[in-house]
């Protein structure tokens, strides 16, 4: 097998709907666990989703003063750190209980690449242990050994959109930018793939679906499987003979590489 090509996955969002139905959840059962009166919407969490980071998030929220934050930074930013450490457990219980089943095709894309030989890496602004706490649960755990390693939003000093996280993954695996393609959900993930110099693939997720993507070589609804969940090209070229995201698709959006043959088949 080679090591050719790599795959650099995002998780919140790209990998399962976390965001909404857990991250957010897990956020209103701190709130709740600490006696405080907020509960943050999903139309309010898209907002807030423009900070990467969950204490990142949670201090700008506190800066806003309110009801029951306290008035000074030392105090906003103590609050924010013991609330993402109670929002991590919470979030653990949520992933545990299986609610976050993992989003169409991703499953088979990592068993694809991994059969393939491509380099696969986690590169997430997600702490560690979130993100632990994904990969342990059924269909997840038997994928861990398909990943060579990860980036987690604990190694690095600049979250997305800055490009640390995937310059650390690149350097950490010995790729070349043209060898990779990442899979994103979000403008802030995009970005972060295009100032490090690869090209991405942007599944959209519940809450960025609304949201543009300039820069992304291709924008599919999801990576699709098969005929049940077949995948639609918002932006990019179009599938080959098969209905969904497959390494051949992937290998066409990189440098000099040829997107396969549009067929009318949809073929599994």
């Amino acid at each position: 097998m080679t090591h050719a090509f790599g795959l650099f996955w995002d998780v919140d969002g790209t990998m399962a709907e976390t965001e909404g139905d857990g991250h957010r959840q897990a956020f209103n059962a701190a709130f709740a666990e600490r006696g405080l009166p907020w509960r943050w919407s999903m139309d309010g969490y898209h907002q807030l989703l423009q900070i990467s980071g969950g204490e990142e998030r949670l201090r700008h929220w506190l800066a806003t003063a309110p009801p029951g934050a306290p008035g000074d930074q030392a105090g906003q930013w103590a609050m924010a750190a013991d609330l993402q450490e109670r929002k991590q457990v919470h979030y653990g219980c949520i992933v545990a209980a299986g609610g976050l089943p993992p989003r169409p095709g991703v499953v088979r894309l990592i068993q694809a690449a991994a059969a393939a030989g491509w380099q696969q890496w986690i590169v997430t602004t997600s702490r560690r242990r979130a993100v632990e706490a994904l990969l342990r649960t059924q269909p997840f755990q038997p994928l861990a050994s398909a990943f060579c390693g990860w980036v987690c939003g604990d190694d690095v000093a600049r979250k997305k959109p800055d490009p640390q996280a995937y310059a650390m993954a690149l350097r950490q695996s010995g790729l070349a930018p043209h060898q990779v393609v990442a899979l994103e959900d979000s403008p802030h993930g995009l970005e972060a793939v295009c100032r490090a110099g690869l090209r991405c693939l942007v599944t959209p997720s519940q809450v960025t679906a609304d949201q543009r993507f300039v820069g992304a070589a291709a924008v599919v609804n999801h990576l699709g499987d098969g005929l049940q969940q077949p995948t639609t090209v918002v932006l990019g070229p179009a599938l080959g003979p098969q209905a969904h995201v497959d390494l051949a698709y992937l290998q066409g959006l990189l440098p000099g590489g040829q997107p396969p043959s549009a067929s009318p088949s949809l073929e599994s």
